[in-house]
């Protein structure tokens, strides 16, 4: 289950010498050690050499230069690659109609992976490679407009320098945005990926409960202009990714949570053929979003009390 919502919530010789951060091609085996140049992506267990004027972006997490280049990554700790990646591949990418450039299996720091590079609409091009093992699963995805063949280039250098620190211990909230009190709440802190938090009941694992209760909140950059009701709506239209059907809506408030601009909702419906209820809470400050949807499929009123009660303890820094 935590798949479905996380999938929703829901992208040479620079690798050997690294005397530059400018390539034309992806190396074939990006093969490097960590240097004093290279910086880690908040997190993460990614280093990175940042290309002239990126600086380093916590959400979401990776490189940015202003608003229209970038590098962002995600790190799925306890991921699967192979599983991942499965559907990953040209012919997936063609059948969907997206114009697909270059396509290869590489390898990263001696890890399976794959690349693309591809055209994300008229006026932007990106580039995405996963790599990783049965124990995680990478993505990095650096997008530039169409046009700019210098931030191109700049970014398919840095993809070269990547180096992969599997033992480095992630600290799940160094990069976070906000803070929030579960003391009081029967949901405790269980599972970290980059810019998202899930929480069970007691942090527990319960993948041999399916129809044990769940939250997973999400932070992410927010347009300009727009507020948490603009954002609370975009994600309440596309609610079949939640794999939720005949779906009401109910008890939707745009009232504001801690002072914060704020949307939250209910959303009755039915999951596998199962009544359920997702709570939708939506806190923006600023540039940041904090997205919040727990699933119930059992003693409604108890969960949702419990999904507001956590959510209304949100703090962004």
């Amino acid at each position: 289950m935590y798949k479905i919502v996380l999938s929703f919530l829901l992208i040479s010789v620079i690798a050997c010498k690294q005397q530059s951060s400018v390539a034309d091609k992806i190396n074939s085996n990006i093969q490097n050690s960590k240097t004093n140049k290279h910086v880690h992506i908040p997190g993460t267990r990614l280093y990175i050499v940042p290309p002239a004027n990126f600086t380093v972006s916590q959400t979401p997490a990776g490189l940015r230069n202003g608003d229209l280049a970038g590098i962002t990554v995600t790190d799925l700790v306890n991921g699967n690659y192979y599983t991942n990646a499965a559907s990953f591949n040209k012919a997936g990418f063609v059948q969907r109609g997206i114009k697909t450039y270059d396509f290869q299996e590489i390898k990263v720091n001696g890890y399976p992976a794959k690349y693309v590079s591809l055209q994300g609409d008229e006026k932007a091009r990106m580039y995405w490679l996963v790599f990783g093992d049965s124990s995680f699963s990478t993505m990095v995805m650096g997008v530039y407009p169409a046009g700019d063949l210098t931030s191109g280039k700049a970014i398919l250098g840095a993809l070269n320098t990547i180096y992969y620190d599997k033992n480095e211990k992630i600290d799940p909230f160094a990069a976070a945005a906000f803070s929030l009190d579960d003391s009081q709440s029967k949901f405790k802190f269980f599972q970290f990926s980059t810019n998202m938090y899930v929480y069970t009941v007691g942090g527990k694992d319960n993948k041999n409960e399916p129809d044990a209760p769940f939250l997973v909140l999400t932070q992410m950059p927010i347009e300009k202009g727009m507020k948490a009701k603009n954002v609370g709506d975009m994600m309440l239209s596309k609610l079949e990714g939640y794999g939720l059907t005949h779906t009401e809506i109910k008890n939707a408030s745009a009232e504001k949570i801690n002072g914060y601009d704020a949307y939250e909702a209910e959303v009755h419906g039915q999951m596998h053929n199962k009544p359920s209820i997702m709570y939708q809470c939506v806190i923006a400050n600023g540039d940041n979003v904090i997205s919040m949807q727990g699933i119930a499929k059992d003693n409604f009123d108890e969960n949702i009390a419990a999904f507001k009660a956590l959510a209304h303890t949100i703090k962004i820094k």
